[in-house]
Order: C-alpha cells, then sequence, then structure tokens
C-alpha cells in the first residue's frame, strides 16, 4: 500500500467518528432547542438566547483541550508511552481548573440577561437555564480531557459510542424535568439545562471508566495526579491549547456578534441569515473534523521524527478538504431554493437564505483550506500565530468590512447598502484571507518545523 493509499485510510478511520462525535455535540444543543419549543414559544426563544452563550464557551473549552491530541501522538509516535498517564492527568486538571471558570462565567452571564433580553419572563428563563447548564461544565472539561486523549491514541469510535448515547439519553433526561414526567415538576426550559448538565456529567464518567479499560494499565495513578500534576504539563497545554480556543471563540462568536447587527434589518434578513449560518455549520463539521485528524496524524509522524511524512500529510489533508468543500459549493449553488425551503415556508425567507447560500458556496473553499492548514498547524504545536490571523482575519477584516457594506451606501450598488449579503461578502474576503495567511504559514512550517520554536 502506498503512502497516500495508507494516510487517506488512516485519516479516514479518524475523521468519520470525529464527525459524529462534533454532530452529537452540536445536537444537544438543538435537542434543547426543539424539546423547549413544545412548552411554549417564549422557552424556545430562552433555550435558544442560552444555547447561543453556552456552545461557544463550549467550543473554547474544548479548543484548549484539544492541545492534549498533538502532545498525546507525539509521545505515542516517540514510542514514550510512559509519559502519557500524567500527561492525561494534567489534562484532567486542566479540564477541570477551566471547566470550573466556565461555570462561574455562565453563572454570570446568566445575571446579566435581565440587561440585554427584553422580556423579563424571557430574560428569567433563559438565566435560570445557563445556571443549570453552568452546573456540568466541570463535568464538560473532565470529559474533553478523556474524549481528545482518545482521539489522539488513535481510538475515536470509542468517543462516538458514548457522544451518541449521551444525545440520546438527552431526550429523556429533558423530558424528566421539561415536561415533568413521572410526577416530577415540570420545569420548562429550565428543565434542559438541568437535563444536559446530568448528561455531561454521564458522558465523564462512562469516557473515565472507557479509559481505564482501554487505555491505561490496572494499575495506573490517575486520579492522586490529577490532584498534584506536573505543572510543566499543565503549563504545556494551557500555552498550547489557549490560543486554539481563542482562534475558535473568534469563529464562533463572529457569526453571534453579525446575527446581532442584522436584528436592525427586521425578522425576514434574521431568519434567512440562521437559515444560510446552519447549513454551512454543517457543512463546516466536515472540514473540521478532517482538520482534528490531521493534528492527530501530524504529531503522530513528528513524534516518530519524520517531519518528511509530516509534511506530506497535511498537505494531503488540505486537498482533500478542497475536494469536500469543492463538492459541497457545488450542491449549495444548484439546491440553494431547495435546501432553504426545507427550513421556512416563507417565500420572503427562502429568498434571502437561498442568496445568502449562495456566498456560503464561495467560502467553503476557502473555510476548507484555512481550517485544514489551521489542523495541520496544530499538529506542529503551532498555535499563537492562528490566534492572531484568525483575529485579523475575522475580526479586523471580515467584520469591519461586512459591517461597512451592510449599513453603508455604495456608489456601485446604486448608492444602496448590501444588508446582510454585506456581512456575507466580509465573511468571504475576511475566510479567504485567513486560508491565504494560514496556508503560507503551513507552506514555511512544514518546510521547516523549528520556526515554531522560533516564535
Amino acid at each position: 500500500m502506498t503512502f497516500k493509499a495508507q494516510e487517506l485510510r488512516a485519516l479516514r478511520q479518524l475523521t468519520l467518528p470525529i464527525l459524529a462525535t462534533q454532530l452529537a455535540q452540536i445536537g444537544m444543543g438543538t435537542v434543547d432547542t426543539l424539546m423547549s419549543g413544545y412548552v411554549s414559544t417564549r422557552d424556545l426563544a430562552a433555550v435558544a438566547i442560552g444555547t447561543s452563550i453556552w456552545l461557544p464557551i463550549w467550543l473554547l473549552l474544548a479548543g484548549i483541550l484539544v492541545a492534549l491530541s498533538p502532545l498525546t501522538a507525539q509521545f505515542n509516535g516517540a514510542g514514550q508511552t510512559s509519559r502519557l498517564p500524567k500527561l492525561l492527568s494534567a489534562a484532567l486538571f486542566t479540564g477541570l481548573a477551566f471547566g470550573l471558570i466556565a461555570s462561574v462565567s455562565l453563572a454570570g452571564l446568566s445575571q446579566l440577561l435581565p440587561l440585554i433580553v427584553d422580556d423579563p419572563l424571557t430574560a428569567n428563563i433563559a438565566g435560570d437555564y445557563l445556571l443549570a447548564i453552568a452546573f456540568g461544565m466541570p463535568s464538560a472539561g473532565i470529559f474533553l480531557a478523556y474524549r481528545f486523549y482518545a482521539e489522539a491514541l488513535h481510538h475515536p469510535a470509542h468517543v462516538t459510542r458514548v457522544m451518541l448515547i449521551g444525545l440520546a439519553l438527552n431526550v429523556p433526561a429533558n423530558g424528566l424535568f421539561l415536561y415533568g414526567w413521572f410526577g416530577l415538576p415540570e420545569l420548562g426550559g429550565v428543565g434542559c439545562g438541568i437535563g444536559s448538565a446530568l448528561v455531561f456529567t454521564g458522558m465523564a464518567i462512562a469516557m473515565a471508566l472507557n479509559t481505564r479499560k482501554h487505555r491505561l494499565q490496572p494499575q495506573t495513578p490517575l486520579w492522586q495526579e490529577v490532584f498534584r500534576p506536573d505543572w510543566t504539563q499543565v503549563k504545556a497545554l494551557v500555552a498550547l491549547g489557549l490560543p486554539i480556543g481563542t482562534s475558535i471563540f473568534f469563529e464562533v462568536s463572529l457569526f453571534s456578534v453579525i446575527a446581532l447587527f442584522l436584528t436592525e434589518l427586521g425578522h425576514i434578513t434574521v431568519a434567512g441569515h440562521q437559515v444560510a449560518l446552519n447549513v454551512s455549520s454543517l457543512t463546516f463539521m466536515i472540514p473540521l473534523s478532517l482538520g482534528m485528524a490531521l493534528t492527530v496524524r501530524v504529531g503522530h509522524h513528528l513524534g516518530a521524527n519524520n517531519a518528511d511524512l509530516a509534511r506530506q500529510t497535511a498537505w494531503l489533508g488540505v486537498k482533500l478538504n478542497l475536494a469536500i468543500a469543492a463538492f459541497n459549493a457545488t450542491l449549495m449553488v444548484t439546491l440553494s431554493s431547495f435546501i432553504a425551503g426545507l427550513y421556512s415556508p416563507d417565500a420572503e425567507v427562502v429568498k434571502v437564505a437561498s442568496g445568502l447560500l449562495l456566498f456560503a458556496a464561495v467560502f467553503q473553499l476557502s473555510d476548507a483550506i484555512q481550517v485544514g492548514a489551521a489542523g495541520a498547524l496544530r499538529g506542529y504545536q503551532d498555535t499563537l500565530p492562528v490566534m492572531v490571523i484568525t483575529f485579523i482575519s475575522y475580526w479586523a477584516i471580515g467584520l469591519t468590512l461586512g459591517y461597512y457594506l451592510a449599513f453603508n451606501d455604495l456608489w456601485f450598488n446604486q448608492n444602496q447598502p448590501l444588508g446582510a449579503e454585506g456581512f456575507w461578502s466580509g465573511l468571504v474576503i475576511g475566510l479567504t484571507a485567513a486560508a491565504i495567511a494560514l496556508g503560507y504559514r503551513l507552506y514555511r512550517v512544514s518546510q521547516n518545523p523549528k520556526l515554531v520554536h522560533a516564535v
């Protein structure tokens, strides 16, 4: 079997379970939103508001802990498996500590919602929902540490099983508190938060048992080390992971900010934007999952002291991402009206959404390059430049230019603002800038990995 065929097989075996895990992760927020809609429109709105706040924080936490993947992969590739348990203990400490920080942050944000949301009752429901979710964040941090450890050791299917079971259990767990099943009090949207927090805890316990059975020796001390961790390992994880988490947060929060700006243009525009955003978010999961697989494979080859194979794998992954993006873009262009019609029967919403999907089709290619390059660079442990590039590309270029195009009179558009299309034009330009900069950075680092340590 040629190297290319072997590496494609390895990437596929990693990417498919990671993709299923990512979709299940998003699915938990979707389940909360859908189930709350059967209580009342107010509960639906409250849970949607709460989800838009806690999901970016979850992704920030996940981004910090994804740093465990390249470190684990390099130790494993170098045959230094005796160092792995202490690294995992340091990751569990980091996950628990940042999970507690996330918990306190969500609790604080829950108290600020009445200042942001006009309807007091909706604000109270959303605040209580966030407060309930906050109790699950430390468990989420522990689960994520076990998750990325397993994926780095080429056991992503174990994580997928736990995540899919957690997604399935989220329905009855929500129902117990949301609808008051089996005589429990009917709590409405707040019950979704309680159910999801319990599921986070269950998934953390399940991954702990799975890790003990499949990835640790029977007598290996683990949690003893969590409460007296190797501070060198903790510092390495945070130094590597914080820029990753911040980069992901920059991208996710950008779309939330755009949605807030678009409220000035009316509910039809906002609805069309949300439809196009949901479609592009779903398609984005594929290149994102492949990027995570690239982190593992590049890190593995570097650990085995084979920089040439790491470079070949990095660019193979970027090319594969481009091929997938071209296919997704073709579907978006040819089926834009049909896809938008699946989300809404309103002809005006479909018109806005199908127009925006054409912009989404264009930036599929840029998005594929930038997320693939970022994933490979994480394998090289080159995370700080990625954070700087994403901030400049998304916020300084994409958001600033998008705001100008959306709300200012333009000579090339008969002195009319572009509205939502202005923001999406900014996104196309910002993502293209990120793709060029990250692609160039990957070219330089893959040619000379020592550049990482020179930063």
